[in-house]
């Protein structure tokens, strides 16, 4: 077995429009590349899974951060969690 590390994103679970497939994939792919980039640089994993979602939530493409549907008031509604697995600290909103 490898010990190599993995970083894995996904940008949702639903039927992506043809018109929207190209900008998810380049978002996914940016985030991946943030959070290597971090590692590289001998940060932690916490710290390559944190820059990553900061790149997913700052691309209009994913329902996260700026490109956040809004709920049935009009208003955007989110909440989010990270875990530290070595430690258990989690933090959430």
């Amino acid at each position: 077995m490898s010990s190599d590390p993995v970083l894995l994103v996904h940008g949702g679970a639903w039927a992506i429009p043809d018109d929207m497939v190209e900008a998810h994939l380049n978002g996914v792919r940016n985030a991946i590349a943030a959070g290597w980039r971090v590692l590289q640089h001998g940060g932690t994993a916490l710290d390559a899974v944190e820059e990553a979602v900061v790149i997913m939530e700052d691309d209009e493409t994913f329902d996260a951060g700026c490109g956040s549907f809004l709920n049935r008031d009009g208003k955007v509604q989110l909440d989010a969690l990270i875990m530290d697995g070595s430690t258990l600290r989690a933090g959430g909103v």
